[in-house]
């Protein structure tokens, strides 16, 4: 049995037995607890009470001044929740979620916050005050933002009489707007009498906001200060990078910019660190797969290929790869158009074309610098890839990444890129296609029978039609999409002497797939069917994704 909170005080030197009898008497009158009747009698302090609640409960006190809040999370968990249960999400590693409290007993919290999240939830203990202060300070700026943007495209000024303050403050709320949304992307685009903005949410582009054509100059202007770009010259594009602190995080934008007939275009990519998947786990594969991606990945040699169209999750998944191979006794170093996510203990180089360093300059560099790992960012010519075979033939594992649709196009891909097939045949480890389908929102989604027609598209794939179906609806924690989060739908080549023999043959890509398929390789289609019979995703969704897979 747990020791109590008053012996535990008494113990660490805090308080002595009569100061506990006296507060133990005033806690049963007035029904405050124990902790909180010492610390208005100004007995203990916060942190002593922290403190004792960790050596109670044997969880551990919250490093508030190293915790880095990702603002993300609270889009998804109610203010009133929060505050009710005094526990607040503060970072997501893999598939936990790190949350503060100031009461480690509650189960039932914990409980309805994994329920919430989807995630399983790990629990620190925070001060009262920090807790409370660290809530009014997201949720009200998450509650603010959208009354900020509206401030500031209000306010009466001529198109060449903007306030400076005025637009820093628009510029600033618009990416904080997207970091409270979970956006990959937002897009400032101009139209006749309009600017637009868009977010990229869950793979999806979806417009937030419309203000007067007054603030498309000033307003790109901003952005493009920001990202360190010429000002001087519309008509070309220019790119650039911000690192953005603000008042709910830290995080690195990549930003460009392209001329249009009606103006400017700005896109920026929010690259938030907190969203690199550690755990290869999480990244959707089913069991088999995952057995054979994680055998593959831990070879000494060999090039692992993944493919699929931009932003189908290749970045996400090679990261994961890395980082689970990553140690203190091995080199890993990477050539990356841009750096998307810098990762400690690994050398990262970005190319630069300007400079005369393409993906084949910098590859044909980087294996003189002893690597045992090398990952480029992506193969685009015969060079890049004979040098990414051949280091993968000399003793180190290659990672890479093409844009084909399926993973039998990718090997017909380097096939048409001249490489020599021998060499391909025998380097090739695994090739992984992909695409990221949106998880359906648990908070309001509703159940329908299948029809007819998709009872028929189950039983095309070998997949037993599930007696319900889930359809997206829209509520307030998913912005009225439907759909909170994205999952991966893979298919992986098994590389074995009948592909081997394929490739070398130089055989027609149905040939490839047909003999993949028999060698045990799932299709996506059927991976994302077998998503939606388990309710992660609707029936809608796996088409949207995958009809051209």
């Amino acid at each position: 049995m747990a020791k109590r909170i008053g012996d535990i005080l008494i113990d660490l030197g805090f308080i002595d037995r009569d100061q506990l009898e006296m507060a133990v008497t005033e806690s049963k009158k007035t029904g405050v607890m124990l902790g909180d009747v010492l610390l208005r009698l100004d007995w203990i302090t916060q942190e002593q009470l922290q403190m004792s609640l960790a050596v109670q409960s044997g969880a551990k006190l919250l490093d508030t001044d190293a915790i880095k809040v990702d603002p993300g999370l609270i889009a998804n968990v109610p203010q009133q929740f929060v505050t009710t249960h005094g526990i607040m999400p503060l970072q997501k590693r893999d598939n936990t979620i790190l949350a503060a409290t100031n009461n480690p007993f509650d189960v039932v919290a914990k409980d309805k916050l994994a329920r919430i999240t989807g995630c399983q939830v790990e629990t620190y203990i925070a001060s009262k005050d920090w807790l409370a202060g660290t809530i009014e300070l997201y949720y009200k700026t998450a509650l603010t933002i959208d009354a900020d943007i509206d401030h500031a495209t209000r306010a009466t000024v001529t198109e060449t009489q903007f306030e400076e303050n005025q637009i820093v403050v628009l510029g600033d709320r618009l990416i904080e707007k997207g970091l409270v949304l979970g956006a990959s992307d937002i897009h400032v685009v101009p139209d006749v009498n309009l600017v637009r903005i868009y977010y990229r949410i869950d793979g999806v582009l979806q417009q937030k906001f419309l203000f007067p054509i007054r603030f498309h100059k000033n307003l790109v202007t901003r952005f493009k200060i920001m990202a360190d770009m010429d000002i001087s010259n519309p008509n070309i594009p220019h790119d650039g990078r911000i690192k953005y602190s603000g008042e709910i995080g830290e995080i690195d934008i990549r930003v460009s910019t392209f001329p249009t007939h009606l103006g400017e275009t700005v896109v920026m990519r929010l690259l938030v660190y907190s969203k690199v998947v550690g755990d290869p786990r999480q990244l959707g594969l089913e069991e088999e797969d995952f057995d054979l991606f994680l055998k593959n990945i831990k070879r000494p040699y060999g090039l692992i290929v993944a493919t699929g169209p931009t932003g189908s999750g290749k970045t996400t998944t090679l990261y994961s790869a890395l980082m689970t191979v990553n140690s203190p006794n091995i080199n890993v170093m990477t050539v990356e158009d841009p750096i998307e996510y810098v990762i400690p203990t690994i050398r990262q180089t970005a190319v630069n074309p300007k400079a005369g360093l393409s993906f084949g300059n910098a590859l044909r560099s980087a294996m003189r610098q002893d690597p045992d790992i090398i990952l480029v960012g992506e193969i685009r010519d015969t060079e890049t890839a004979d040098l990414a075979l051949r280091a993968s033939m000399t003793g180190h594992l290659v990672f890479s990444t093409l844009h084909t649709n399926d993973a039998a196009s990718a090997i017909n891909r380097l096939l048409d890129l001249g490489v020599n097939k021998s060499i391909l045949a025998s380097s090739l480890s695994m090739v992984i296609a992909q695409r990221l389908v949106r998880k359906i929102c648990t908070n309001c989604c509703e159940t329908a029978e299948p029809t007819d027609r998709q009872i028929a598209v189950f039983n095309q794939h070998d997949i037993t039609p599930p007696k319900r179906l889930v359809v997206p609806v829209g509520c307030d924690s998913c912005y009225r999409a439907g759909y909170r989060g994205r999952t991966g739908i893979y298919e992986i080549i098994r590389m074995g002497r009948d592909i081997q023999s394929l490739i070398f043959a130089g055989a027609l890509h149905s040939t490839i797939e047909e003999a993949a398929v028999a060698a045990g390789t799932s299709l996506m289609l059927k991976q994302a069917l077998k998503k939606a019979a388990a309710g992660i995703t609707s029936f809608e969704e796996v088409f949207r994704v995958v009809a051209d897979a």
